[in-house]
């Protein structure tokens, strides 16, 4: 079973509304979702998990899935296989027949300091304030892990897991005191020596001492810093967050990773119609920085942003620019460039005008080289 994926039978993600499936790659068609409110057993029960786990034993590739598959066809590592290798020895000792739940993944709702490009009012509280300004709807907040009935029942699905995954919104914002209880009471009903935890950051923050103190208990932590771009490229995409501070607080992982055995340090960085074109130089500051080489992971959502959404004759430049990279993890980006996106150009154009004049942005002279191309063949 070559197409394995063991978050079928062990994973359990909890989104920013609180929705629950297998993992956070997982593309549900199927309405209405699976909610907290409604209990995690009525999740485990269900026929549309037991489906799926029957065509990954039947050696199937669900179209749920295909954001992996999709990945692993381009030659990045998808989530499937990088959980496995994370979780090789404990995942191959896994009964399918009698499963618990693992490998978990918890975003404590949509709470965040930053409202970055490619986001959206539902993972970003400052996305959701900037919109009600520019279209006068309101938008939700989440925070379904205020009540304590829910955060019980998980906490009792989750005591025995290998690994948590902690993202949000932004993890690292103190206003999210029930993050650290969780952690905090599996530290002290002795679970945490057996789990590693795992955060996605936008790296604005670094924690404070108590809960760095309440990261020692566990096995490993390892910090994701999701960094899309350098400088004022990463400004225009992280709005509004300083590269200096972020630089700096990269500076500050790295020496804490050196100083704490059971620290880990990783890279993501989202290829985006903004980013596509400077994903060379990306790579090639992160080996000038001594930081690991990227996790680069393409954007399927919002539409309007994939790094297909170019006209082809822009696509082509495009590859043929990443294509002279000495990185095969870079030469292999091309064939994202392969669909045909140009459909939602238009809505491209009206967001970035749109938001260039709600956050005082430039495209044009922050992206030079990619909008020289965009004005040369379009």
């Amino acid at each position: 079973m070559n197409n394995l994926c063991y978050n079928a039978f062990v994973g359990l993600h909890i989104d920013v509304a609180g929705r629950i499936s297998p993992c956070c790659k997982y593309l549900d068609n199927h309405k209405p979702y699976f909610d907290i409110k409604d209990g995690i057993e009525k999740y485990r029960l269900s026929k549309r998990v037991s489906d799926l786990q029957k065509e990954f034993l039947d050696g199937k590739k669900p179209a749920g899935c295909m954001r992996c598959w999709k990945d692993e066809d381009a030659g990045i590592k998808s989530k499937r296989q990088l959980d496995y290798e994370r979780f090789k020895d404990d995942f191959d000792k896994v009964d399918l027949e009698r499963t618990e739940f693992k490998n978990i993944e918890l975003n404590f709702g949509n709470l965040c300091n930053l409202a970055c490009r490619i986001c959206s009012p539902k993972s970003s509280s400052k996305w959701a304030s900037e919109m009600s300004k520019l279209d006068g709807k309101k938008y939700v907040i989440y925070d379904w892990y205020k009540d304590k009935k829910i955060m019980e029942e998980i906490y009792q699905n989750t005591k025995n897991a290998i690994g948590i995954d902690i993202a949000g919104g932004e993890p690292m914002l103190i206003e999210i005191k029930e993050h650290f209880d969780y952690l905090n009471r599996l530290k002290e009903d002795n679970y945490a020596e057996d789990i590693s935890l795992h955060y996605i950051t936008n790296g604005t923050i670094f924690p404070r001492e108590q809960y760095l103190s309440t990261w020692s208990s566990f096995k490993e932590v390892e910090i994701t810093l999701s960094i899309d771009d350098i400088e004022e490229r990463f400004e225009y995409n992280r709005w509004p967050a300083k590269w200096s501070k972020v630089y700096s607080n990269i500076k500050k992982y790295q020496m804490l990773k050196k100083e704490n055995k059971n620290i880990k340090l990783s890279i993501s960085h989202t290829l985006s119609a903004f980013t596509i074109y400077y994903a060379d130089d990306f790579v090639k500051w992160c080996i000038r920085e001594g930081l690991p080489m990227p996790w680069l992971g393409v954007l399927n959502w919002p539409t309007h942003y994939r790094p297909s959404v170019f006209k082809k004759s822009v696509r082509d430049k495009i590859k043929e620019h990443l294509l002279k990279s000495k990185s095969s993890q870079v030469r292999n980006l091309v064939s994202y460039l392969d669909k045909d996106d140009f459909g939602n150009f238009g809505n491209f154009e009206d967001w970035i005008d749109k938001l260039d004049k709600s956050r005082s942005q430039n495209f044009s002279k922050t992206f030079p080289e990619l909008h020289n191309l965009i004005t040369d063949y379009i």
